[in-house]
């Protein structure tokens, strides 16, 4: 069998960081649970229900939130890798108006980084996600510094934007706490996965 063509490449890639984003959001997002009695009163358990499906919906969301840039990113390798030129990275980074100056920075340094690594992985002869990793970074620990300096990079971001959120302080670092250590175990496990 050939090698993946680039458009199949790019969709190997999205389709991990789609995988990521659902399995971080059942780490981040607290699923409801019914006290026993909730099951046995009708009235209760329809509200009970309509807690699911509101955890459902915001599984969803988070999921699409957190790919946002992701997709950005994978969009602006796949079109330098295409076009044989630089990546438009001030273009990528000017499509987040919203964020605030201070985070700017900080943001560029996170999608540099990731269009980089999309960039080497479309570049990268394989079949598979996990060949094209293990073909580009070759050992555990080459691909293990990527992800900690990846996470490193997107951490720093995310505490950036801190200060701007509405929001009692303590929910939110708890909240931005369960991500990174979400993502830090995931990609830890992915790494194991593709190494082992």
């Amino acid at each position: 069998m050939g090698n993946l063509s680039m458009e199949d490449k790019k969709r190997q890639i999205l389709d991990n960081e789609e995988l990521m984003a659902r399995q971080l959001a059942r780490r981040v997002i607290e699923k409801p649970v019914p006290a026993v009695w909730m099951i046995l009163i009708p009235v209760f358990f329809v509200f009970y229900a309509w807690k699911i499906k509101q955890y459902s919906n915001g599984l969803k969301d988070f999921a699409e939130n957190y790919l946002i840039s992701r997709r950005r990113a994978l969009d602006t390798a796949f079109e330098a890798e295409q076009s044989g030129n630089p990546p438009e990275i001030d273009r990528l980074v000017a499509k987040a108006d919203d964020i605030p100056a201070e985070a700017g920075r900080l943001y560029r340094d996170w999608m540099s980084l990731l269009v980089d690594h999309y960039r080497s992985l479309l570049a990268t002869p394989g079949n598979s996600h996990k060949e094209l990793i293990r073909a580009h970074y070759r050992t555990k620990s080459n691909y293990l510094l990527f992800c900690n300096k990846l996470n490193k990079t997107e951490n720093a971001f995310n505490l950036a934007l801190l200060p701007g959120i509405e929001g009692a302080p303590q929910d939110l670092r708890y909240i931005l706490d369960r991500m990174e250590l979400g993502v830090a175990d995931l990609r830890r496990k992915e790494v194991e996965e593709i190494f082992s």
